[in-house]
């Protein structure tokens, strides 16, 4: 039996909530059973009235975590990193009830997964998992885009700090971009079986095996993070983008970097990118833009 948890924060994102949600749907029913569990925090848009006619429409299979907004901060990466955790600390609390949910699927709930699914791509790791249960090759598992544009979640060796922590940020991120871009077109060409694997990915969606990443939390701030690197990573990393590392204003990174790389460290997991897209397209104000157009204002999304 598969079952998994399938998980988003969400504010101000009314406009792609049905889409979403539509999608969400189609793929719980890849699983035997599952379990949605959204975080919101306050927003200013319709969000909360479509989360809570959809909960009715999926009850008792959607649980709704309200954030507390006295508790908010001036840093969005921050407020990410709660809203996750907030997801990490129900899921805790329904073990005891759910002891055979062993995966969890976090996603965007934005224009990113918005836009027209391939369900046959997670079908086939699904079904995997099904019919091949000790052959485990991955423990989180993202995929690939026409256009990969989170740049900012993706740790892959030589590249594997921030981008957006750099002083020629601009440049870092089309280096890296088209570094994984060929890596993943190479791997696809070769072996369309094969995973990619790293040290942090997101790109919108994963897939996330839960006993790998026991007792890990998300984790916003930049110093945290570069706690995980030795000197010498990070001396590489400068050397290959030509740059030196700065802190931004906030002095936050990407909560998906630590999130993998402490599950990583602590309980060994392996982290993947699968050359194939799961999303072929996404939605932005009512309008479906195909992927192989350029997005460069989403190259830092999260």
């Amino acid at each position: 039996m598969v079952k998994t948890f399938i998980c988003g924060c969400t504010m101000d994102c009314a406009k792609y909530l049905p889409a979403v949600l539509t999608n969400i749907k189609q793929i719980g029913e890849l699983f035997d059973d599952y379990q949605i569990v959204i975080s919101y925090d306050k927003s200013t848009d319709t969000t909360l009235q479509i989360l809570e006619s959809m909960k009715a429409m999926f009850f008792p299979t959607m649980e709704i975590i309200m954030g507390i907004p006295q508790k908010r901060s001036r840093i969005r990466t921050q407020n990410i990193s709660n809203a996750r955790n907030r997801i990490l600390d129900y899921i805790q609390s329904t073990s005891n009830t759910r002891p055979d949910y062993e995966y969890m699927i976090m996603m965007d709930m934005d224009d990113v997964c918005s836009g027209q699914i391939n369900l046959d791509v997670l079908r086939k790791y699904v079904e995997k998992e099904r019919t091949e249960p000790s052959i485990q090759s991955w423990d989180a598992l993202s995929f690939n885009r026409h256009e990969y544009y989170d740049i900012w979640a993706l740790s892959i060796d030589p590249y594997v700090f921030s981008c957006w922590n750099f002083i020629n940020r601009k440049q870092v991120v089309k280096q890296t971009q088209k570094y994984v871009e060929e890596k993943l077109e190479l791997l696809l060409k070769n072996n369309v079986d094969g995973l990619l694997t790293c040290s942090s990915a997101f790109n919108g969606f994963a897939l996330y095996r839960l006993k790998a990443f026991a007792r890990v939390r998300y984790e916003w701030s930049i110093h945290k993070t570069v706690a995980l690197f030795s000197k010498d990573t990070l001396d590489n990393n400068c050397k290959i983008v030509g740059g030196q590392i700065c802190n931004t204003v906030d002095e936050s990174d990407c909560e998906h970097r630590y999130f993998h790389m402490r599950a990583t460290q602590t309980n060994g997991a392996r982290i993947c990118i699968s050359p194939h897209c799961l999303f072929l397209d996404y939605v932005s104000n009512g309008v479906t833009i195909q992927q192989q157009s350029k997005r460069g204002s989403f190259f830092f999304a999260n």
